[in-house]
């Protein structure tokens, strides 16, 4: 339903002349991946941790199967969406912005648990979508990623270290949310009132 929603507002955007072609995609670029990386977060937490350590299954590997499997299918299909203009604002963008959600995520499912892994990502892309210059200098396609071209290539660095470091805590830790270390003491820090 995103892909859907996300193409009909692609090819409006960009069909309008006073909205300047394919630079009209930006919005539909920096949120539609957003949207779909946040759907992804209540997916995140299995029914019972110790379910989990009490079976013989290797959970580390399910785990990140799963983010991969959700986040390429998800990046995939989101890009179908811009193929009508694949190089500056469109299907290798929106790839590169699901990664970098899905990313973000699920480092925050590791650390604030799965009730909250949306929460980072969201405040973080609606932040850059209504800050973030236009540029694509190097300074600003590291922080500004989500709405540069996807010819910046600092900003493919960027997501790809925000990528691999989200899974990788996810696969080592699970989420968080009272069976993870960090949650633990973020809640204790907080609980002296």
């Amino acid at each position: 339903m995103i892909a859907v929603l996300a193409w009909a507002a692609a090819g409006w955007l960009a069909s309008r002349p006073s909205f300047g072609g394919s630079v009209a995609r930006i919005p539909v670029v920096a949120l539609a991946p957003l949207l779909a990386a946040m759907l992804l977060g209540p997916s995140l937490a299995g029914a019972d941790e110790e379910l989990e350590r009490g079976t013989p299954l290797p959970w580390r590997a399910w785990r990140a199967g799963h983010v991969l499997l959700a986040a390429l299918l998800s990046a995939a299909v989101l890009s179908l969406a811009g193929l009508a203009d694949p190089h500056t604002f469109g299907a290798y963008a929106l790839v590169r912005n699901t990664l970098g959600h899905t990313g973000l995520v699920v480092g925050a499912a590791v650390l604030l648990g799965v009730r909250l892994a949306w929460l980072p990502a969201f405040c973080y892309g609606c932040a850059v979508y209504a800050a973030a210059p236009r540029g694509t200098d190097r300074v600003t396609a590291i922080w500004a990623w989500p709405v540069q071209p996807s010819s910046a290539t600092v900003s493919w660095l960027v997501v790809g270290v925000l990528f691999v470091a989200g899974v990788t805590g996810y696969a080592l830790r699970g989420a968080g949310g009272g069976h993870g270390r960090w949650p633990v003491l973020i809640r204790s820090r907080l609980s002296w009132r």
